[in-house]
């Protein structure tokens, strides 16, 4: 009888233990919230002569990024218009995640900072539809003005920021930092 008792006691406790480490909690399906991106092309045109165009790209973002062909070499105090494209080579085919941007453009925005800050002058030409106090700059397209010659770096940051955007770069999340090198000529 008393080895009954103490198995008994044993499952009664085993049950006790199992059930009170629930504390309610549930299993929450994993989100994807940030874009998962793995390649970033600038593309700038020449506002004066739209047969120069200078393009880089930066790859391999989610592993150790390639920044060979991360080169924007440009003429000095001229007007380029820009645009970005975002790639998820993750998938198979390659997920174009500029898409998803434009489809989310409510919640994110791009930062682009030259350094040294003479280098160019980046103003952002598309809006979302935020309401008032909006619409806020989204940064898909670009207007970049160049200074003198000199060289640096440019870097691009997509923020994330559902149901917080303001037209700053706070608050939020990076789904995107990088940096493309500039040489102005």
């Amino acid at each position: 009888m008393n080895r009954v008792n103490t198995l008994l006691l044993s499952v009664v406790s085993f049950l006790v233990l199992v059930t009170s480490c629930n504390n309610g909690e549930q299993n929450v399906a994993p989100t994807d919230d940030n874009e998962a991106i793995t390649t970033a092309t600038l593309t700038l045109t020449n506002k004066a002569n739209s047969n120069d165009v200078v393009t880089a790209t930066v790859e391999n973002l989610n592993t150790t990024a390639d920044f060979s062909k991360a080169t924007l070499n440009l003429k000095a105090n001229t007007i380029y218009t820009g645009v970005i494209s975002l790639l998820d080579k993750t998938k198979t085919p390659a997920l174009d995640a500029t898409t998803e941007i434009k489809e989310k453009a409510n919640e994110h925005l791009f930062v682009y900072t030259p350094t040294p800050a003479s280098l160019l002058t980046i103003t952002l030409t598309d809006k979302d539809t935020n309401p008032a106090p909006g619409p806020y700059p989204i940064g898909l397209t670009t207007e970049i003005k160049t200074g003198s010659a000199g060289s640096g770096k440019l870097k691009v940051v997509l923020r994330h920021q559902p149901n917080a955007k303001n037209g700053q770069a706070t608050p939020g999340t990076s789904d995107l930092d990088t940096d493309f090198t500039v040489v102005v000529q």
